[in-house]
């Protein structure tokens, strides 16, 4: 397997290196004498819910379209702000969770002085393992047994760091070891700006507690082999250790039943709820480090190992590393210990204040499907039914309507009101469309009834709401969602929004017809209205991406260009090498996932097809019709017996 290797520290945040297990994150940045991880956890959100449902909204919105209709937008627009703006106009927003400092220093200087000068330097995250390492080695005159074995010169004492982000234990873990006994010297920190209280719990364990935003505690233990372990002020001291294993974690009040089910309306005594946060983390820490490290960390490499083995991209016989490393951010963020839906970069925000967004699709991570993961994207769902219950009372309240609404975005407690004053993301009602797109991608890649069946009164509620807002105009010949908002105004209507509609009852109509519910009175009056909405010349957009940084828009588009499918009328539709990159001229995908709980083997040379092999796992339901489609042309086939099919043997022999 590849690895991504810099010869030199992280300068920023950027740079950094992630590591992750779907619930707590950090970026690391392999500095050899002021080493810094930023620490991230998945429910560290900055406040408790609020009804945010502004109370003007319902009688508002005709005096708007009418304004509207009227082009009188400025006026509408003043109405909007004052009448469709939540109240208080923003959601709960993500928080970054604070920051570990680690100086290092010798026996010979009492600050990082003689980490300056190093050389060798490396760092690296290892995609077979999933774990961050960076090595140097320093010069240093300290006496002491010399361990030749690691290589060692008689005054070179080299260093390695390791860091991941254990599942079986759910902490980060970060170890130093050195090539020479009992010269590793730290001070290690817990940095977390305006927290309430910093205090020793015992001689190798330091903890922070904070009441800005929910209730939470840092907290961090060092164990070492030889040397002494102690506290002195706010750091924590490690002196003359063979090697050393932090054992770090971040707990906030929302993993209590008490706090979730008041919504976070609980801070009578903020710090006595930050304290049980810490009781939290204690007992985390103590399972994590009752075994040795070596045992967490092979622990740690055989649980990844089981997720890392789908979707493995080669070009000219090498795996890509941009594909490595997005799969491998994938996989971080992605990981069974993750409890809540995705906001867009994850668990690596250098500065918060991100929200789940409900128009880029990033709160469901689409590449998941292709590494056979979709399951793991159960947690949006679990998501679904707090936003679905306010999004009942947002549709109620401020639109006068049955169904379900949600706008541009939401928070941790599922906040279905317009969020911030911007017209082009923070009132258009259409942020069902992502939750629609996941759940029925879902369905499509697992085939698990079960899901849809319970989750499909969402999309039923969503087409409801618009089936009662559509406006009939020409005559009653076209249904129209008004006001729209685009990027630089207000307007009477726009096809983006009837594309959006579109799309949402296009896939209500499907989950209904898996369902088998496609006769139901409400099938005929979404079709009926589909027929009307003016989508003329129009085309659903794919939100892809070419930038890394959006790792799951990356894999998903450098995935489409090798491999493609749909679902399309009871069959898996799948086009190959549709619009592969020039520079990938001879490659291979293997044991990729489509649609229909389907696997895949290509190869190509040249640009073109040299094998392709699709098959299933034993005893799992899949979907046996297909249509292949390669160089402009179909062609229909279907799985054999076995569930394999071999495509070099339904194209012509020219080919």
């Amino acid at each position: 397997m590849s690895k991504l290797i810099d010869k030199t520290p992280a300068q920023n945040f950027k740079d950094a290196f992630p590591v992750a297990n779907g619930r707590i994150g950090a970026k690391v940045y392999g500095n050899p004498g002021h080493e810094i991880l930023k620490l991230n956890e998945e429910s560290l959100w900055s406040k408790a819910f609020y009804d945010r449902n502004n109370p003007q909204s319902l009688k508002a919105i005709k005096d708007i379209r009418t304004l509207v209709s009227q082009d009188r937008l400025v006026e509408a627009q003043e109405q909007v702000l004052e009448s469709l703006s939540g109240i208080p106009k923003e959601q709960a927003c993500c928080c970054p969770s604070g920051e570990i400092h680690l100086d290092f220093y010798d026996a010979e200087h009492s600050k990082s002085k003689g980490f300056d000068k190093h050389d060798s330097y490396r760092r690296e995250i290892d995609f077979e393992t999933g774990i961050v390492t960076s090595e140097f080695s320093i010069e240093s005159s300290i006496s002491g047994e010399k361990d030749f074995s690691r290589g060692s010169s008689d005054r070179s004492i080299t260093y390695t760091r390791e860091c991941f982000a254990s599942g079986s234990g759910n902490v980060l873990v970060y170890h130093i070891s050195s090539s020479v006994p009992k010269s590793i010297y730290l001070r290690a920190s817990i940095v977390k700006s305006g927290c309430a209280k910093k205090y020793a719990l015992t001689n190798d364990t330091i903890s922070v507690l904070d009441v800005n935003g929910f209730p939470s505690c840092i907290m961090m233990t060092a164990v070492a082999s030889g040397g002494a372990v102690s506290v002195k002020g706010e750091y924590l001291v490690v002196e003359k250790s063979d090697y050393v294993t932090l054992y770090i974690d971040v707990e906030t009040g929302y993993r209590r039943g008490h706090f979730r089910s008041k919504q976070g309306d609980v801070h009578k005594k903020p710090l006595a709820a930050a304290s049980k946060c810490a009781d939290l983390a204690l007992k985390r820490i103590c399972f994590a480090s009752g075994t040795s490290y070596e045992n967490l960390k092979s622990d740690h490499i055989a649980d990844w190992s089981s997720w890392n083995s789908q979707a493995i991209l080669s070009i000219d016989g090498k795996e890509n590393p941009e594909w490595e490393y997005a799969k491998y951010k994938l996989l971080c963020d992605l990981h069974p210990q993750a409890t809540l839906p995705k906001t867009k970069y994850g668990l690596w925000s250098e500065n918060g204040g991100e929200r789940f967004c409900l128009t880029d699709n990033s709160i469901y991570r689409h590449a998941a499907g292709m590494a056979g993961l979709s399951r793991l994207n159960g947690t949006l769902f679990k998501f679904a039914a707090r936003l679905y219950r306010h999004g009942k009372a947002t549709s109620e309240s401020m639109y006068g309507s049955e169904g379900f609404v949600c706008h541009g975005s939401t928070d941790i407690w599922g906040d279905a009101a317009p969020c911030g004053t911007d017209l082009s993301t923070s009132y258009s009602p259409l942020g069902a469309l992502a939750f629609a797109k996941a759940l029925i991608e879902y369905y499509e890649y697992t085939l698990d009834m079960k899901v849809l069946k319970k989750y499909f009164k969402i999309l039923k509620a969503a087409s409801t709401f618009f089936l009662n807002q559509l406006v009939p105009v020409d005559e009653k010949k076209h249904l129209v969602l008004t006001p729209a908002f685009t990027e630089s105004c207000m307007a009477e209507n726009s096809r983006e929004d009837s594309i959006a509609i579109r799309d949402i009852f296009a896939l209500t109509l499907r989950a209904m017809k898996y369902l088998g519910k496609n006769s139901d009175s409400l099938a005929f009056d979404i079709s009926d209205a589909e027929k009307k909405l003016d989508v003329a010349e129009c085309q659903s957009a794919e939100n892809r991406t070419t930038d890394t940084e959006d790792f799951d828009g990356w894999l998903c588009s450098a995935r489409d260009s090798i491999i493609k499918c749909r679902m399309n009328n009871g069959r898996v539709e799948i086009t190959l090498l549709e619009s592969i990159p020039e520079d990938w001229k001879n490659g291979s995908l293997k044991n990729v996932q489509l649609m229909g709980n389907i696997t895949c083997d290509i190869e190509w040379k040249d640009l073109k097809l040299e094998n392709a092999l699709l098959h299933v796992e034993p005893g799992i339901a899949f979907c046996k019709n297909l249509f292949i489609i390669y160089e402009g042309k179909g062609y229909e086939t279907h799985l054999s017996g076995d569930g394999t099919l071999d495509v070099r043997n339904i194209l012509p022999s020219t080919i």
